[in-house]
């Protein structure tokens, strides 16, 4: 049995390892004409760089979708040379025969939880980095390992922020330096809450500290401030670290602070649910592989695999509508990550009991 086994897992891993070097060659020209018109204004190694970090995270996005059309392309070469008959003429169950398959997509997927976890957020992160400063030109910025952001604005003017909602523009923990041309400190604003309206921006309970001529400071307490500043929140959400750059771990501490600070979290709460349930997407599709590859019998293999391509779109479609009604509030957290895997689990299944009968 660990010669018919190591048979079936080399069947497998052959498809898997083509399927998965064609998938992330398409991601990368798709992806490559659609931001090409940014790309044009930056140099060669610019896009290299850009795409170089990018990669891990766009082979943990095409990872379920090669594993999916391996499931298929190897159980389905089997039926198509009567290797599968045999194999249950010579009273072998059908779980026992697709047993090396799952048993590979399981350890695809247990390796994609730990890459999801280490290389994939920290090459994220570089990824996004050079896009955003490279690529976008926004201003230079700096994380501290508190996750602060160290922004700089224009008019000789340093922000230190310690966290955004993007949703509605509300910044915690609000920090403007304000330097001379020779770079000394003329003003320090501090706010413990900073909110854009009409088009300033409105800072609540701080302090202003002025810098007299002799060195000394001036400190001018406020419950309420209007600031005019030229960046928007859509400036400074560009540096926002998003969840594709953090670990769960990363993510966790961060909904925490969120938390304590007041800001509605619920986009993170759901993010952290969707790391683990994403990671077991590969497993998913390789149920939904063997469905099909039970239906190609000895002919037809090629339009189930267009048949697969389709239903991995639809996979990531249902996350995507699945994910924003966790987002919006309407589904729960783990809900909202977990639905999809669950929908296509019970269908896959069904589909497999179908076809056995």
């Amino acid at each position: 049995m660990r010669l018919l086994d190591r048979y079936l897992g080399m069947l497998f891993l052959k498809a898997f390892a083509n399927s998965l070097v064609v998938f992330l060659v398409l991601y990368v020209i798709v992806d490559l004409f659609d931001r090409l018109s940014r790309f044009l204004d930056v140099s060669g190694v610019v896009v290299i760089q850009y795409y170089f970090y990018r990669l891990p995270w766009i082979g943990y996005q095409v990872l379920p979708v090669a594993v999916l059309l391996a499931a298929l392309l190897s159980l389905g070469n089997l039926a198509r040379h009567n290797e599968l008959l045999a194999m249950k003429m010579g009273q072998l169950s059908f779980l026992r025969i697709v047993a090396p398959i799952l048993i590979l997509s399981f350890l695809t997927s247990v390796a994609a939880l730990i890459l999801g976890e280490s290389i994939v957020p920290r090459m994220n992160e570089r990824a996004l980095n050079v896009y955003r400063v490279k690529v976008k030109k926004v201003s230079a910025f700096r994380r501290t390992r508190e996750n602060d952001i160290w922004y700089r604005a224009k008019g000789n003017r340093f922000l230190n922020i310690s966290l955004m909602e993007t949703a509605s523009g509300t910044v915690q923990g609000f920090t403007l330096f304000e330097l001379s041309p020779d770079f000394q400190l003329v003003r320090r604003v501090d706010a413990r809450e900073a909110r854009w309206q009409d088009g300033k921006w409105m800072l609540k309970d701080g302090f202003v500290s002025l810098t007299r001529p002799d060195g000394t400071y001036r400190v001018n307490p406020f419950t309420s401030l209007a600031l005019d500043l030229e960046e928007k929140p859509e400036d400074l959400a560009q540096v926002v670290r998003e969840s594709e750059e953090m670990s769960s771990a990363e993510l966790r501490e961060y909904i925490g602070k969120l938390i304590k600070s007041g800001v509605n979290s619920i986009r993170y709460q759901v993010d952290l649910a969707a790391k683990t349930s994403t990671a077991f997407v590969s497993l998913v599709m390789a149920l939904i592989g063997i469905a099909f590859a039970l239906r190609t019998g000895k002919g037809g293999i090629m339009a189930w695999t267009g048949a697969c391509v389709v239903v991995a779109v639809c996979y990531w479609l249902l996350l995507l509508a699945s994910i924003n009604l966790g987002r919006g509030g309407v589904l729960p957290p783990l809900v909202a990550a977990w639905l999809p895997n669950a929908l296509f689990v019970a269908a896959g299944l069904g589909s497999v009991l179908t076809a056995k009968g």
